[in-house]
């Protein structure tokens, strides 16, 4: 960090506080004082990367660049995923703006028009490892190329993504916080994990989520606990849609929660409505293929709520029009 600070012309943070998570972080650094000066993090994370690719682009033609940074760069859809569970975890100040600017740092014109323009919250003035990501194109800079001396500012904050998971730098101050000690995804890179939290930090805070929806804890920890009426009673349609699944279509259907709309020879297609614009359903089919000991296995697939047909409902899983399906000869 101190590295960092002497690349973007500060002097070193006379405090340096490490933090369990990046919430915890967030909830220290919102009481930041006059002490803590400013917040600089645009001058020691973003002015310095404009500064190094000033001097790189010097050396190394611009299609050779955005190469690099196609290769080595890649989005992590995960990692960024983990980021916005972080950020709307942060703490919030709602310390009346005038207020708040007595409290720390001296008024500033740049400070008070990104306070209005919304960007004062710790998506803004915290920094996280999906927005040190671009340090990778700069170590293959350095380390492949050998443009040593170009990239030289950028040794602290590389050490310091190798190192550490959010910072939150201040003129005398700099907050930094632990990396998750669990990260889990589903094949789609959403936040998901079946049998506990998807994301935890050293110091316990974590977020459980299912196929990239943020849900409280019990309804994986404790899944019967998972009803009808607890299900009737969900005013997010999101996680009202995992209690189903957590509890499985099967279920649902078999305790009374959804009603037989259609049946024909493709299966039967059920639905539950709560009100006008929010309904869920799904086709029940049968295998056609037998189980070793005779028997066919149902199915239940989650098809969109206007669909009026089992057939329309088996034929838009398979991204076909009901009269193009009617016409296959093998279905299985």
């Amino acid at each position: 960090m101190r590295l960092a600070y002497d690349a973007a012309g500060f002097r070193p943070p006379a405090r340096l506080v490490w933090c369990e998570s990046p919430v915890a972080l967030s909830h220290l650094a919102r009481n930041a004082s006059r002490a803590d000066g400013a917040n600089v993090k645009t001058a020691v994370v973003d002015r310095l990367r404009r500064k190094v690719a000033g001097l790189v682009r010097r050396r190394v033609h611009g299609r050779v660049l955005a190469e690099v940074e196609r290769a080595v760069n890649s989005a992590d859809a995960l990692v960024a995923a983990a980021a916005d569970a972080v950020i709307e975890g942060a703490a919030h100040d709602n310390t009346p703006l005038l207020a708040r600017y007595r409290r720390s740092d001296p008024l500033s014109w740049p400070d008070i028009w990104r306070a209005l323009l919304g960007q004062e919250g710790f998506r803004y003035i915290a920094a996280g490892q999906h927005t040190l990501s671009w340090l990778g194109t700069y170590e293959y800079l350095r380390n492949v190329l050998g443009l040593r001396s170009e990239t030289e500012p950028l040794r602290g904050l590389t050490q310091l993504a190798l190192n550490a998971g959010w910072l939150q730098p201040h003129a005398h101050t700099c907050w930094l916080a632990e990396r998750p000690d669990l990260l889990c995804g589903d094949p789609n890179d959403r936040l998901h994990d079946a049998s506990g939290p998807a994301l935890r930090f050293p110091d316990g805070w974590s977020v459980w989520a299912w196929k990239g929806v943020t849900i409280p804890g019990w309804m994986i920890a404790r899944p019967d606990e998972i009803t009808l009426d607890k299900i009737d009673a969900a005013t997010n349609v999101q996680v009202r849609r995992c209690m189903i699944e957590i509890m499985t279509p099967q279920r649902y259907v078999a305790l009374g929660g959804a009603a037989r709309v259609a049946e024909d020879e493709t299966g039967i297609l059920w639905r539950k409505r709560w009100m006008a614009s929010d309904a869920w359903a799904a086709v029940e089919v049968i295998n056609a293929t037998a189980e070793p000991d005779g028997t066919r296995r149902h199915f239940f697939l989650q098809v969109p709520a206007h669909l009026q047909t089992a057939r329309e409902a088996v034929a838009w899983t398979y991204g076909m029009r009901p009269d193009v399906y009617s016409r296959l000869v093998v279905r299985t």
